[in-house]
């Protein structure tokens, strides 16, 4: 048995933690996203203007595959919503869901190109939307960048729209636990009105990128203003076990107006 704050051993592995983690059922839908690529990519070949929506499957194949993972903690009691669990499977299963989506692709573009049917497209239309004669010479890998990155966010929105706000709902010690946060029943509150600020400081975050890109002044002052009270008031809020955290390498945090 590992030592409280350990990993176990076998997930110390690539190789185990893949087997501790990755389950058949999020195995399927990768499977199923790189099939669901290529079937997107046959499509688009003949998408010369881009608005067939199944041409989208090339992004949305590997996004669902590498997504499903996090989703799935929602059903899995035995997984904890903790940033040392929850962040490597925002990373690593996108990749793999990507990787499986740029193989079968790859493949299916070959075999187009071995047929003439990406020439003849090209042929009707030499600005084709998805496969232009000026553009990159090998398309599939770039759509599944694009499937890595949109798998990558929608793991993101998925934890902060759903599964943050359900725990916090229905099993708030364990979340209050999981952030090496005071458990003591004097700061449960407290701890989990802290918590419960976190998906709306994200989603606040996300404002302020598009009103500063987007150029609109009056929407960027007011998001960032309320985004800095929101941490204010969470950094006065929260109660952390300074103690546990220490102990396991994590930085302690800041609190404000700590009860003696």
């Amino acid at each position: 048995m590992a030592a409280p704050g350990q990993d176990p051993p076998e997930t110390r592995t690539l190789r185990g933690w893949l087997a501790v983690n990755y389950s058949i059922p999020a195995r399927i839908v990768a499977v199923a996203g790189a099939l669901a690529s290529a079937w997107g990519l046959a499509t688009a070949v003949g998408d010369t203007e881009g608005v067939r929506p199944l041409s989208w499957l090339m992004f949305l194949g590997p996004a669902v595959a590498g997504a499903f993972p996090t989703l799935e903690l929602a059903w899995r009691r035995d997984r904890d919503l903790s940033m040392a669990t929850v962040k490597p499977r925002w990373f690593a299963f996108p990749f793999f869901g990507a990787l499986g989506a740029v193989i079968a692709m790859g493949a299916t573009e070959t075999v187009m190109r071995a047929t003439g049917a990406v020439a003849a497209a090209q042929a009707r239309d030499k600005w084709h939307y998805w496969f232009a004669v000026d553009g990159p010479p090998a398309p599939s890998i770039l759509f599944g960048l694009l499937g890595y990155a949109a798998g990558l966010l929608l793991a993101i929105v998925l934890f902060v729209v759903v599964l943050w706000p359900v725990q916090i709902i229905l099993r708030p010690r364990q979340a209050i636990a999981e952030n090496m946060m005071d458990t003591s029943q004097e700061h449960f509150r407290r701890n989990r009105a802290a918590l419960a600020l976190m998906p709306v400081m994200v989603i606040g975050a996300v404002v302020i990128a598009i009103a500063l890109t987007s150029a609109n002044g009056p929407l960027a002052l007011v998001s960032i203003l309320v985004e800095a009270a929101l941490v204010v008031v969470a950094v006065v809020l929260q109660r952390v076990d300074k103690q546990r955290r220490t102990a396991t390498g994590v930085a302690a945090g800041i609190e404000l107006k700590r009860d003696s």
